[in-house]
Protein backbone atom coordinates (compact mmCIF):
# COMPACT_ATOMS: atom_id res chain seq x y z
CA UNK A 1 0.00 0.00 0.00
CA UNK A 2 2.73 2.03 0.86
CA UNK A 3 4.69 1.79 -2.51
CA UNK A 4 1.35 2.64 -4.35
CA UNK A 5 1.04 6.04 -2.60
CA UNK A 6 4.56 6.80 -3.38
CA UNK A 7 3.80 6.12 -6.77
CA UNK A 8 0.60 7.95 -6.65
CA UNK A 9 2.29 11.03 -5.14
CA UNK A 10 5.20 11.08 -7.80
CA UNK A 11 2.45 11.35 -10.38
CA UNK A 12 1.08 14.48 -8.93
CA UNK A 13 2.19 18.31 -10.02
CA UNK A 14 5.10 19.41 -7.77
CA UNK A 15 6.57 22.54 -6.92
CA UNK A 16 7.29 23.94 -10.67
CA UNK A 17 5.39 21.93 -12.76
CA UNK A 18 2.15 24.15 -12.85
CA UNK A 19 2.14 25.60 -16.54
CA UNK A 20 0.45 29.47 -16.95
CA UNK A 21 -2.07 29.42 -19.32
CA UNK A 22 -0.41 28.72 -22.89
CA UNK A 23 -2.95 31.63 -24.02
CA UNK A 24 -1.28 35.68 -24.41
CA UNK A 25 -2.69 38.83 -26.03
CA UNK A 26 0.44 40.15 -27.87
CA UNK A 27 0.75 43.44 -29.39
CA UNK A 28 2.25 41.88 -32.88
CA UNK A 29 0.24 41.04 -35.82
CA UNK A 30 -1.49 37.47 -36.10
CA UNK A 31 1.54 36.97 -38.72
CA UNK A 32 4.24 38.20 -36.71
CA UNK A 33 3.27 36.23 -34.03
CA UNK A 34 3.30 33.16 -35.75
CA UNK A 35 6.36 34.14 -37.97
CA UNK A 36 8.13 34.66 -34.21
CA UNK A 37 6.94 31.50 -32.87
CA UNK A 38 7.96 29.76 -35.80
CA UNK A 39 11.32 31.15 -35.54
CA UNK A 40 12.13 29.53 -31.99
CA UNK A 41 10.76 26.26 -33.04
CA UNK A 42 12.46 25.57 -35.96
CA UNK A 43 15.67 26.68 -33.43
CA UNK A 44 14.96 23.81 -31.68
CA UNK A 45 14.82 21.34 -33.95
CA UNK A 46 11.04 21.09 -34.75
CA UNK A 47 10.12 20.32 -38.33
CA UNK A 48 7.53 22.80 -38.66
CA UNK A 49 3.90 22.96 -40.93
CA UNK A 50 1.43 25.70 -41.67
CA UNK A 51 -2.05 24.80 -41.83
CA UNK A 52 -3.71 26.42 -44.76
CA UNK A 53 -7.25 25.33 -43.72
CA UNK A 54 -7.57 26.85 -40.67
CA UNK A 55 -9.53 30.08 -39.80
CA UNK A 56 -6.42 32.20 -38.30
CA UNK A 57 -3.07 31.60 -38.85
CA UNK A 58 -1.70 28.23 -37.46
CA UNK A 59 1.50 26.40 -36.95
CA UNK A 60 2.26 22.82 -36.32
CA UNK A 61 5.61 21.76 -35.01
CA UNK A 62 6.58 18.45 -34.55
CA UNK A 63 10.27 17.00 -33.09
CA UNK A 64 10.55 13.80 -33.48
CA UNK A 65 13.55 13.15 -31.06
CA UNK A 66 15.70 15.46 -28.68
CA UNK A 67 13.05 16.78 -26.79
CA UNK A 68 14.30 18.96 -23.87
CA UNK A 69 13.40 17.05 -20.40
CA UNK A 70 12.87 20.63 -19.05
CA UNK A 71 9.70 20.75 -21.11
CA UNK A 72 7.65 17.73 -19.36
CA UNK A 73 7.41 15.26 -16.87
CA UNK A 74 6.88 12.00 -18.23
CA UNK A 75 6.54 9.63 -14.86
CA UNK A 76 6.91 6.19 -15.00
CA UNK A 77 4.32 3.52 -16.43
CA UNK A 78 3.42 -0.09 -15.79
CA UNK A 79 3.34 -2.43 -18.26
CA UNK A 80 1.50 -5.90 -18.51
CA UNK A 81 2.83 -9.25 -19.40
CA UNK A 82 0.23 -9.99 -22.33
CA UNK A 83 1.49 -13.63 -22.46
CA UNK A 84 0.61 -14.61 -18.31
CA UNK A 85 -2.75 -15.28 -17.34
CA UNK A 86 -1.82 -13.56 -13.82
CA UNK A 87 -1.69 -10.53 -14.82
CA UNK A 88 2.26 -9.63 -14.55
CA UNK A 89 3.71 -6.45 -14.76
CA UNK A 90 6.54 -4.19 -14.37
CA UNK A 91 7.04 -0.17 -13.88
CA UNK A 92 9.32 1.36 -17.10
CA UNK A 93 10.81 4.50 -17.42
CA UNK A 94 10.44 6.92 -20.25
CA UNK A 95 13.24 6.12 -22.38
CA UNK A 96 12.57 9.06 -24.92
CA UNK A 97 10.11 12.16 -26.18
CA UNK A 98 8.30 13.31 -29.05
CA UNK A 99 6.54 16.83 -29.02
CA UNK A 100 3.90 18.22 -31.05
CA UNK A 101 3.00 21.84 -31.03
CA UNK A 102 0.13 23.82 -32.26
CA UNK A 103 0.21 27.51 -32.50
CA UNK A 104 -2.73 29.92 -32.80
CA UNK A 105 -2.88 33.25 -33.35
CA UNK A 106 -6.30 35.68 -33.75
CA UNK A 107 -7.50 39.23 -34.11
CA UNK A 108 -9.21 40.58 -31.03
CA UNK A 109 -10.14 44.19 -30.30
CA UNK A 110 -7.68 44.75 -27.91
CA UNK A 111 -4.69 42.96 -29.75
CA UNK A 112 -3.44 39.55 -30.72
CA UNK A 113 -4.54 36.27 -28.90
CA UNK A 114 -2.09 33.88 -29.51
CA UNK A 115 -2.87 30.29 -28.22
CA UNK A 116 -0.30 27.67 -27.71
CA UNK A 117 -1.08 24.09 -27.56
CA UNK A 118 2.45 21.43 -26.06
CA UNK A 119 1.67 17.61 -25.94
CA UNK A 120 4.80 15.77 -25.27
CA UNK A 121 4.43 12.22 -25.35
CA UNK A 122 7.01 9.94 -23.34
CA UNK A 123 8.21 6.72 -25.35
CA UNK A 124 8.32 3.63 -23.07
CA UNK A 125 9.96 0.12 -23.69
CA UNK A 126 7.13 -2.32 -23.08
CA UNK A 127 9.06 -4.67 -20.36
CA UNK A 128 7.97 -7.96 -21.65
CA UNK A 129 7.38 -7.10 -25.61
CA UNK A 130 9.49 -4.36 -26.47
CA UNK A 131 6.98 -3.08 -28.35
CA UNK A 132 7.41 0.92 -27.67
CA UNK A 133 4.33 2.33 -25.59
CA UNK A 134 3.33 6.40 -25.71
CA UNK A 135 1.79 7.87 -22.75
CA UNK A 136 1.19 11.31 -22.70
CA UNK A 137 3.40 13.72 -20.41
CA UNK A 138 2.97 16.82 -18.29
CA UNK A 139 3.91 20.08 -19.33
CA UNK A 140 6.06 22.18 -17.38
CA UNK A 141 5.00 25.67 -19.07
CA UNK A 142 8.61 25.78 -19.98
CA UNK A 143 8.39 25.85 -23.78
CA UNK A 144 5.12 27.46 -23.64
CA UNK A 145 6.60 30.56 -22.11
CA UNK A 146 9.35 30.33 -24.59
CA UNK A 147 7.02 30.35 -27.21
CA UNK A 148 4.65 32.92 -26.22
CA UNK A 149 7.87 35.33 -24.86
CA UNK A 150 8.67 35.38 -28.82
CA UNK A 151 5.27 35.49 -30.25
CA UNK A 152 5.46 39.60 -28.83
CA UNK A 153 5.35 41.59 -25.80
CA UNK A 154 2.16 41.20 -23.65
CA UNK A 155 -0.09 43.82 -23.22
CA UNK A 156 0.00 45.68 -20.38
CA UNK A 157 -3.50 45.29 -19.15
CA UNK A 158 -4.39 41.69 -19.12
CA UNK A 159 -1.04 40.58 -21.70
CA UNK A 160 -1.53 37.01 -19.75
CA UNK A 161 -4.69 35.46 -19.01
Amino acid sequence: MAALLAVLAACRSGPGFEPEAPVRIVRASPAQAVARAAEVLRAAGFALTELASAAVPTLRAELAGGVDPAWARCPGIWTTDPFDDLGRSRFVQATGRRAVVLVRASTLPQGTSVEVDVRTIGLYPHAFTGDTVEALCASTGVLERRILDAAGDALASGGRS
